[in-house]
């Protein structure tokens, strides 16, 4: 819909927030797949299982506080979508050691998201708020 518009911020669930973000996250994880993406290995399923689920816990942690800090520096630039930090089960998520969002900076449908992402300034301003909140957070993990 043109009149939807606004930034969202994903960050890693088994769970998706909701029916729109599950769609989406399996028609992008199938595409992995048809590319030829493997997550195959020679340990065991389970074992598998076992360990990246203990590796993720605490990164999933570590990527919703990053999430919780770039969704104010992003909305003070444009707007946020209502329901603005969103999860899924996006591969691009899924490193268990690693901590990951997957950010939406606005939808191109939407005339003043469009604006925003086609002017530098948009950009600079949304480039810097990103910025503003990778530098809060390994701030705060060195406090």
């Amino acid at each position: 819909s043109a009149k939807v518009r606004g930034a969202s911020v994903y960050s890693l669930s088994e769970k998706a927030s909701d029916k729109e973000a599950a769609q989406l996250a399996a028609k992008e994880n199938s595409s992995d797949v048809i590319a030829g993406i493997s997550i195959g290995t020679e340990t065991d399923d389970i074992v598998r299982s076992i360990l990246i689920d203990l590796a993720q816990r605490e990164t999933k942690n570590k990527s919703v506080r990053f999430a919780k800090l770039l969704l104010p520096e992003l909305g003070g630039v444009g707007a946020l979508l209502r329901n603005s930090h969103r999860y899924a089960g996006f591969r691009v998520l899924t490193a268990p050691d690693v901590p990951s969002v997957l950010v939406e900076l606005g939808l191109l449908s939407n005339a003043a998201d469009e604006k925003l992402l086609m002017s530098a300034g948009g950009r600079d301003k949304l480039a810097a708020a990103i910025f503003r909140a990778i530098d809060q957070y390994f701030a705060d993990r060195q406090s």
